[in-house]
């Protein structure tokens, strides 16, 4: 595993993509195999089945990097201030809090606003249309949070994620219209600490 690692200090992580090549050369190879029309059906069946080894290879990637991803984040949520952060913590927190990450979750800050808005068409989506309206100008604020260059916490964007992408989040689910706000209330709050 630790050839196919990302490298974050001394801590090695599941690369995906990394792990499939030795996979894919050899089903490259394999079809080689195809020029000789003796042996063109074996070079066939040998790729395909190294094509699928580094299919599952990925997707053993994916989920051991979800896991970890997982584990990071109920750290971060529990952290204690002013306690160190472990390697996997400080990983972790870099990734939610790069400009990739921030401009997807703006991304879907105004997906959501758009959804909204009164003159749209209802859609399938399971959102509190009209409860969230009442606290847009917050969401617009963390959509403009969002694009702008001032430091987040890692924290923050995990509320911030929670809120927007998970089922049970008040924006979703039929919390109380207290909830809701200090579920928006809290995101805000921890993105600018």
């Amino acid at each position: 595993m630790a050839s196919h690692a990302h490298r974050f200090g001394l801590l090695e992580l599941p690369r995906p993509g990394r792990a499939a090549l030795p996979l894919l050369a050899l089903a490259l190879a394999a079809l080689v195999l195809e020029a000789d029309p003796a042996l063109r059906l074996a070079g066939a069946a040998a790729a395909g089945c190294f094509a699928v080894a580094a299919g599952v290879r990925i997707a053993y990637a994916r989920v051991a990097l979800g896991r970890i991803r997982r584990s990071a984040d109920r750290l971060i949520l529990a952290d204690a201030p002013g306690q160190e952060a472990s390697e996997i913590v400080r990983w972790r927190s870099h990734e939610l809090v790069a400009p990739a990450s921030r401009r997807a979750l703006a991304r879907e800050l105004a997906q959501t606003l758009r959804h909204l808005d009164r003159d749209a068409m209802p859609s399938a989506s399971p959102l509190r249309r009209i409860a969230a309206r009442r606290h847009e100008d917050l969401l617009e604020r963390l959509e403009e949070r969002m694009l702008d260059d001032r430091p987040v916490t890692a924290r923050g964007m995990l509320l911030l994620q929670r809120l927007l992408r998970e089922p049970g989040s008040p924006l979703y689910d039929a919390a109380s219209e207290r909830e809701l706000a200090r579920a928006i209330a809290a995101a805000v709050a921890e993105l600018e600490a």
